[in-house]
């Protein structure tokens, strides 16, 4: 990528955004496969926490660490449309309100529903993996609540999927000054399908679970293809972008 003049370092700059969106993303994806594996030990009562360190830490810097990751990804494929100059480009102002709607949805589902119902997102996942029997008993007992967080959780997935074929539809028509025409979109288009489908498999497991009866079969396929296959597969995304990012900020030719 080449431009007339070197960009400084600063948030406004669409590489510097990409850079740190890439690194709190590939932060998160590091984080969930180790979290996994704490998390089914934690329910199966073979592991407790290590230290200062424990599953439930991990997963709430996961949780966090991904909504700023996505928002500075929108924002710097809408600074692009600035410094391309093209300031017509209606795709990637979807691509940066979508991102936003992404995490106003994400903070929905992960905070603000747990809160009306007097808990947090990780202790009623607990519950409904047996770890916790009152926060079971709890889950149950909020039952619209529950449906409304696995509702919107599945159109998050939809919706962060659709933004990754967006921005593969993107790449197809970048230049060749642009850093988007790096990017690793197809690999992420992959990515994204397949948490949307284990996201799907995980809700459709858990509702046996509310309704008084045992965790239903899809839950093991889910739980792989969402916290293993999908962050190994973003995990080559996120590494290439950061290369991107770099190469961008030096003012070369992706």
């Amino acid at each position: 990528m080449e431009y007339e003049e070197r960009r400084r370092w600063s948030i406004g700059d669409s590489a510097t955004r990409l850079w740190l969106a890439s690194a709190l993303l590939l932060a998160t994806n590091l984080i969930w496969p180790t979290n996994l594996i704490w998390l089914l030990a934690v329910a199966l009562n073979l592991l407790g926490p290590l230290g200062p360190v424990t599953a439930g830490l991990l997963a709430w810097v996961a949780l966090t660490l991904d909504l700023p990751g996505a928002v500075l990804l929108g924002g710097a494929y809408g600074r692009l449309t600035r410094e391309a100059g093209d300031r017509r480009s209606y795709l990637r102002a979807a691509i940066f309100w979508g991102f936003v709607a992404w995490a106003s949805l994400s903070v929905y589902w992960r905070f603000l529903i747990p809160l009306v119902i007097g808990t947090d997102v990780l202790d009623l996942f607990q519950g409904l993996l047996g770890a916790s029997p009152a926060a079971l008993v709890l889950a149950r007992n909020a039952w619209p609540s529950m449906q409304e967080i696995l509702g919107v959780w599945i159109a998050a997935s939809a919706l962060f999927f659709v933004l990754h074929v967006l921005i593969a539809v993107d790449y197809r028509r970048s230049s060749e000054r642009e850093w988007s025409l790096g990017v690793p979109a197809y690999a992420w288009l992959l990515g994204t399908g397949f948490s949307f489908v284990s996201t799907i498999l995980i809700a459709i497991a858990f509702l046996p679970v509310l309704a008084g009866g045992f965790l239903g079969a899809t839950f093991t396929a889910g739980a792989i293809g969402k916290l293993l296959v999908t962050p190994n597969i973003m995990l080559s995304g996120y590494t290439a972008r950061l290369q991107v990012s770099r190469v961008a900020k030096r003012g070369e030719t992706v």
